[in-house]
């Protein structure tokens, strides 16, 4: 016989999943790679590592928080390595748009599969449920219609951003020029 398990305590993957979201927490805002969540928080680089950051992914959204799908890193240095964000509440930025973006739009490609495969089964003779799945087809076919303006959405928080970016470049390079004219010369200038 085995043990019984104590209720209160979590199990294994429930506190891998704990260990994880804490590190985050303490690494926000950083590309992370599997790699460097392992080495964080001394769970091993396999499926035990692959299986707890989803649960810290569900748990970080119960709090208010995200983590990031894995993608390629942005830094030139870890090009071609996959990697994640966590932001807390209120602290994203563009690339955690792109990641909803990305989102949305893995969202839009299921929501078209469901649609195919439940207006099938709804002509179906054979379905064990036609009407179920008409109503269910017509569900999805109207949530399509509400988020098919995601790419035009996506383009217009991207141009905000892109345009917002380069007002501060251009800002911070008019106030090193405005510095530089009014600074004393140095006295290895004259």
């Amino acid at each position: 016989m085995s043990p019984k398990r104590d209720n209160a305590a979590p199990s294994r993957g429930e506190q891998d999943a704990i260990d994880v979201l804490l590190w985050l927490g303490h690494n926000a805002g950083r590309e992370l790679a599997y790699a460097d969540i392992a080495r964080g928080t001394g769970i091993p680089d396999s499926s035990r590592l692959r299986r707890a950051v989803p649960k810290a992914r569900a748990a970080a959204a119960l709090l208010g928080h995200r983590l990031e799908q894995f993608q390629a890193s942005r830094d030139p240095l870890r090009r071609g390595v996959r990697v994640t964000r966590f932001h807390k509440l209120g602290q994203g930025d563009e690339f955690g748009a792109r990641d909803a973006l990305l989102a949305c739009r893995k969202a839009v490609a299921y929501m078209g599969d469901m649609h195919r495969a439940c207006t099938f089964e709804a002509s179906n003779p054979h379905s064990i449920e036609p009407e179920a799945f008409g109503q269910m087809a017509g569900a999805v076919d109207g949530c399509m219609k509400t988020v098919s303006g995601v790419e035009g959405l996506g383009s217009k928080v991207f141009k905000a951003q892109g345009t917002i970016r380069r007002q501060a470049e251009r800002i911070a390079d008019l106030e090193a020029q405005v510095a530089e004219l009014t600074s004393p010369p140095s006295a290895a200038s004259a």
